[in-house]
């Protein structure tokens, strides 16, 4: 299958890797002109847990990128018409996209430009890192459920091509979205505001707060029709409270850098999606609104 990884930062281009090495053809499209000149003179390069890899896969800006089966959307939420639009002629021509991107309403802002048959949504746990232009590294397990938005077309047919070790065709995708934003909301707004690692969230927060506002997020998908597990979501908490101490959530790496987070496609996009349904989230209606303060002040 040919495949453009829209958006080929630290994530995208670990994706794109565990792609080409099962074997499809895989294009790497981003804007950063350093990163796409290493990759071209060096292939991309991979730290894995076990080994590093050079993997001769091209790289180019959008609009140079040849027609493809699917382009997977790895940019940040805010630049996601922009970049859709980047790629209309490979979706008008019949490419379907799978939106892997952090947070709540992606799905949404995709339906925009993309015919619903030609829809897939989910999510990844792969972790990736950007060590310099043309050097990613991921530890760990990589897991990515995905669905297709609608269960007949071109997106329901391609699904079952895709579906393998790596990435994983399930009902339960919407779910497992639901779950990760529910964690990316608990951490990541918190280390924001108290300018600190995973460790200092362990020390000052802790897990019960951190679950709290997850437990939060769950109800207000609920609300929206996807019932997720609080449970699993608590683990994941603990796990990353315990062994990713030294860890910076990324929402804080965006505000020492002065760039825009996230924060409403997360918590924000929580608290509308609460008011909507006419139920409180407070413990993220005040999350929201203090990113927005500590936001502002760049």
């Amino acid at each position: 299958m040919k495949i453009a990884i829209l958006g080929a930062g630290a994530l995208g281009s670990v994706i794109g890797a565990e792609l080409h090495t099962a074997g499809h053809e895989v294009f790497l499209l981003d804007l950063n002109e350093a990163h796409l000149n290493a990759i071209n003179a060096d292939g991309l390069r991979v730290d894995w847990d076990d080994r590093t890899e050079h993997l001769p896969i091209p790289a180019m800006r959008p609009d140079q990128a040849p027609q493809v089966d699917l382009v997977i959307l790895l940019t940040k939420t805010m630049h996601s018409n922009a970049a859709l639009q980047s790629v209309a002629p490979l979706i008008d021509a019949g490419a379907c996209v799978l939106t892997l991107q952090n947070g709540l309403g992606n799905v949404e802002r995709v339906r925009i430009q993309v015919p619903d048959e030609q829809v897939l949504f989910g999510c990844t746990m792969t972790p990736g890192d950007l060590r310099g232009p043309g050097h990613v590294a991921s530890h760990g397990m990589a897991y990515t459920p995905f669905d297709a938005l609608t269960q007949d077309g071109p997106a329901a047919q391609l699904a079952e091509k895709l579906n393998g070790d790596q990435m994983s065709w399930t009902s339960a995708a919407a779910a497992q979205v639901w779950q990760k934003a529910a964690f990316n909301c608990a951490m990541n707004a918190t280390a924001v505001l108290g300018a600190g690692t995973v460790g200092a969230i362990a020390e000052h927060v802790g897990a019960g707060l951190a679950r709290d506002i997850a437990a939060e997020v769950l109800a207000v998908g609920k609300a929206e029709g996807v019932t997720g597990d609080i449970d699993a979501v608590a683990k994941q908490i603990d796990f990353a409270l315990r062994e990713h101490t030294g860890h910076k959530p990324s929402m804080l790496q965006d505000v020492e850098a002065g760039r825009r987070t996230e924060i409403e496609s997360l918590n924000g996009y929580v608290e509308q999606a609460a008011a909507r349904h006419g139920i409180d989230a407070p413990m993220n209606r005040l999350l929201a609104a203090l990113v927005r303060m500590r936001e502002s002040q760049n």
